[in-house]
């Protein structure tokens, strides 16, 4: 699945994670932080996972997620993705 920069879930996937580039979250935490059903967040974590830029890991009950800086594509998906946020901010003002 290729990054879709107009998908709102994936936009403020991307913007909350790059922000915090070394943070690491459990599924129903990013589902009340994004405000986004937890169903729709899930199958879009495991598409970008599956992509390999995040990278999951279990620990007891809870699957947590984590950006993989060593993806080949992570300098510019950050790049991007601060533009598409900014233009989105200049929009609506």
């Amino acid at each position: 699945m290729p990054i879709n920069f107009r998908s709102k879930l994936q936009v403020a996937l991307l913007a909350h994670y790059f922000s915090k580039p070394n943070a690491e979250y459990y599924l129903r935490e990013l589902a009340r932080t994004l405000s986004f059903n937890a169903a729709y967040l899930s199958r879009t974590l495991s598409a970008l996972s599956n992509f390999g830029l995040f990278i999951s890991t279990k620990r007891d009950r809870e699957k947590y997620f984590r950006l993989n800086r060593n993806h080949p594509l992570y300098n510019e998906l950050k790049m991007i993705t601060k533009y598409v946020v900014a233009k989105k901010d200049t929009i609506r003002k």
